[in-house]
């Protein structure tokens, strides 16, 4: 069977109780670069554990950061490429996430990099709990593991931006796959997840969590998904139009400031 028709391995869902203890070596490394945010709770109150949280990516640094400072431990939804074999990681990393999101040159150095990195990525990804997601059918697979996950009183992180022609500041869409899960999981359970809005920047060192939405209510206006997707795209980034932009670092603007 060759690389390309190997099936997709099988994710094991995290023990809440169990240590990374690779991770919280690596995580003190994300401790250095990613300095500890200012976190303002709009909510006003501790998180729910069955919750969905939507957030901005901030480029590469979002998942990493959030993982080391949101005030709940979350699984967090990530392309199934990277979680996937080694040669899959490896292409992903080369041709999508350097090349075509961050705009990186491509050539032997990107080519190497992405060779390491794919390596050693299951051990943040697994100290993270990224649940893989995917463009397609196997989205079932994805709804199946978080739901075991929500079971389990884990909160789900999602960062549905479309980022196919790169991260960011101001998000122009949201991918719907989040409002499917909470649609599912009020199927099964009658229990409208509370999901919040969220926004991060990186180097002006500010977390926003906005006040939970609720997916039953927009259904009730009767919206579409696409429509409940960018509502929720509209908190998130008022979230940084009111608690970020205009805010200044190193003399200037935040809004001159490129994340990177």
């Amino acid at each position: 069977m060759s690389k390309k028709q190997r099936p997709d391995k099988k994710y094991t869902i995290p023990n809440p109780k169990k240590k990374h203890l690779l991770w919280k070596v690596l995580s003190v490394f994300i401790r250095i670069k990613a300095k500890r945010p200012e976190i303002i709770n709009l909510a006003g109150e501790e998180l729910e554990d069955k919750s969905i949280i939507v957030a901005n990516h901030s480029a590469k640094s979002g998942p990493p950061a959030f993982d080391v400072y949101f005030p709940k431990k979350t699984a967090k939804w990530g392309a199934h490429e990277m979680l996937g074999y080694y040669s899959q990681r490896k292409a992903y990393l080369r041709d999508v996430l350097n090349i075509k999101k961050l705009k990186k040159k491509p050539g032997l150095w990107n080519s190497f990099k992405s060779a390491v990195v794919g390596l050693l990525n299951p051990i943040p990804y697994g100290g993270m709990w990224m649940v893989p997601t995917f463009p397609d059918g196997r989205l079932i697979k994805t709804l199946r593991y978080s739901t075991e996950l929500l079971d389990k009183d884990i909160p789900i992180m999602v960062f549905p931006e479309n980022s196919n022609d790169g991260y960011k500041t101001v998000l122009t869409e949201f991918f719907p796959g989040f409002i499917i899960l909470a649609e599912k999981y009020y199927r099964a359970n009658g229990i409208d997840l509370p999901i919040y809005p969220t926004y991060y920047h990186l180097k002006k060192r500010i977390m926003v969590i906005g006040k939970p939405m609720y997916v039953q209510d927009m259904v009730k206006e009767g919206l579409t998904r696409e429509e409940i997707a960018k509502r929720y795209l509209d908190a998130v980034n008022n979230l940084y139009y009111d608690y970020v932009q205009g805010k200044r670092f190193n003399g200037k603007a935040i809004e001159e400031v490129e994340e990177k």
